[in-house]
């Protein structure tokens, strides 16, 4: 068995995720991504970006705080359902699930004026409803707890999926790599110089977000995924480490994009 731990209860889309990555996975699940990269398990697995709400920031966040280390990653389609005790939609008032998925289905929300309130996780948001609420989560998850399924597929988008990273897992192919970029100074121009690193080796960049600090107003840094690129990134890495502190996160395979 293999004991991760990831964001509970089951149920969860991290969860589904895990189990689509993992052969006999045993799951320590934590409440929040905080609690995962805290946990004692060597090997985690947390939700990294969706292609609707955009960069999870409580990883990235924590992935610059800690010491671990990207070996993998998942893509996995996301449908989320409206769950509820309630039979029909006319007596939902408020609506509960993770700040993702909130964001992921803006316009039924706005459709019927419901409250909104933030949960742990998809499943958590199940787990708890009250009277007149409903969740925003997984079929499975309405399925395991007994719950009834007012409708389905309601994310803003068709095409919506959510990326995961495992940590500290076994090594894979070197496809592509993380990193956190840390400037060095404040002044006109840097950002650019240091991304030109990477196109002056010709290394193609399939995700940056920039995130603060919290140590002084206007303070960033960049999180980065770059191909790897043979030995190039070597180089990029060398032509960086001139501008400011660099961060390698780890090297893993690129994931499939689910059908």
């Amino acid at each position: 068995m293999v004991k991760v731990a990831l964001l509970g209860p089951s149920g969860t889309y991290t969860h589904q995720a895990a189990e689509k990555y993992f052969d006999n996975l045993e799951t320590q699940f934590c409440s929040t991504i905080r609690e995962v990269f805290e946990s004692e398990a060597e090997k985690k697995f947390v939700p990294i970006e969706n292609s609707l709400g955009g960069g999870v920031t409580d990883t990235i966040d924590l992935l610059e705080e800690r010491d671990e280390k990207i070996t993998g990653e998942v893509i996995l389609g996301i449908q989320h359902a409206l769950i509820s005790d309630e039979k029909d939609i006319s007596d939902i008032e408020k609506v509960k699930s993770h700040p993702q998925a909130l964001a992921q289905c803006k316009e039924i929300i706005n459709e019927y004026g419901w409250e909104t309130e933030e949960a742990n996780s998809t499943a958590d948001a199940v787990e708890n409803l009250g009277s007149g609420e409903a969740a925003l989560a997984s079929e499975i998850a309405a399925e395991l707890n007994g719950k009834n399924i007012l409708r389905k597929s309601v994310q803003d988008r068709d095409v919506n999926v959510t990326r995961f990273l495992v940590l500290n897992g076994e090594p894979e192919a070197e496809e592509k790599t993380s990193l956190i970029l840390k400037p060095g100074e404040d002044r006109p121009g840097l950002l650019h110089s240091m991304l030109s690193c990477f196109s002056g080796h010709e290394i193609n960049l399939s995700h940056i977000q920039s995130r603060p600090t919290k140590e002084k107003l206007g303070e960033y840094f960049f999180y980065v995924e770059a191909e790897t690129a043979n030995g190039r990134l070597q180089k990029a890495l060398k032509c960086l480490e001139t501008y400011g502190e660099v961060q390698n996160l780890g090297s893993y395979s690129s994931a499939e994009m689910p059908e």
